[in-house]
């Protein structure tokens, strides 16, 4: 029996309208109702996140998010940190380096509430924050407080530059860190134990869930390790081939309600 769900937000959640259709809501709230713990599951920060949860009314005791790729487990209520990972000012140093002069490409970070970034602000870096709803705040990493944590590093540049990048990564980026290429235009950069399949384990462990009472849905590079954790692992229509491969199922695209579609078929057994 299926006690809880974790949920990839963009190309999962959301449509490519970045929305959540009405039969999703629908299928999540009775998946609640049936006393299924609903968890998203996302690389996005909880700013980022919040107005989703309200309008799925699940910023209450007792509801948990995994925001930032997995480096940061919070209450929604709260906001309440119960697991996180972090990168040291030394690292985002070090990190930071491997942009040299490339003036296409911005490094950026987070705290729990704030978009930093070096560099001047690319379009592509503008289109990424106004699709999280967040304000770019500039930083150069020497002048960082040090009373700031920070959870996740990135660098984020249009496609052909960023690949073309991400091909000269030294070795010791994923030696002593969690590097993945999470979009087309962002190549992340996180603590070395920060994933998505860390925290959900840790998470359901804590509520006292096991692997084979844990479904997960996702479509993207950084869905792969709660893909590998859950017990019940489903890819979305529009996944990429690596996560259609690791995946048990295969549920319908996030243009087509596939979130629903797998809550109906896999969680409640019913038909979709």
């Amino acid at each position: 029996m299926i006690k809880l769900i974790a949920i990839d937000m963009d190309g999962t959640l959301l449509n490519e309208s970045h929305l959540i259709t009405n039969k999703v809501k629908k299928a999540l709230h009775e998946a609640i109702e049936a006393g299924i713990k609903i968890v998203l599951c996302t690389g996005r920060p909880l700013k980022a996140i919040y107005p989703y949860l309200e309008e799925l009314e699940m910023a209450q005791e007792e509801d948990y998010v995994i925001s930032l790729n997995g480096a940061l487990i919070q209450k929604t209520n709260t906001q309440e940190i119960v697991y996180k990972q972090t990168l040291s000012h030394e690292d985002l140093v070090k990190i930071e380096k491997l942009r040299k002069d490339v003036a296409e490409i911005n490094f950026s970070f987070f705290d729990e509430t704030h978009y930093f970034y070096t560099g001047e602000p690319t379009e592509v870096l503008k289109y990424d924050a106004h699709l999280l709803g967040m304000e770019l705040n500039s930083m150069p990493v020497q002048e960082l407080p040090e009373d700031r944590t920070i959870y996740k590093s990135m660098f984020v540049g249009e496609e052909a530059v960023l690949d073309h990048f991400v091909e000269h990564i030294p070795d010791f980026i994923s030696e002593e860190y969690y590097p993945i290429r999470s979009l087309s235009y962002v190549f992340e950069v996180l603590p070395k134990h920060a994933n998505k399949g860390t925290a959900l384990l840790g998470l359901a462990e804590k509520l006292g869930f096991d692997h084979e009472e844990i479904m997960a849905i996702g479509d993207g590079e950084n869905d792969i390790d709660m893909i590998e954790a859950a017990g019940h692992s489903v890819a979305m229509g529009n996944a990429t081939a690596t996560i259609k491969k690791a995946a048990k199922y295969e549920t319908k695209s996030n243009e087509e309600d596939g979130v629903a579609h797998a809550i109906y078929k896999w969680a409640l057994n019913q038909n979709a």
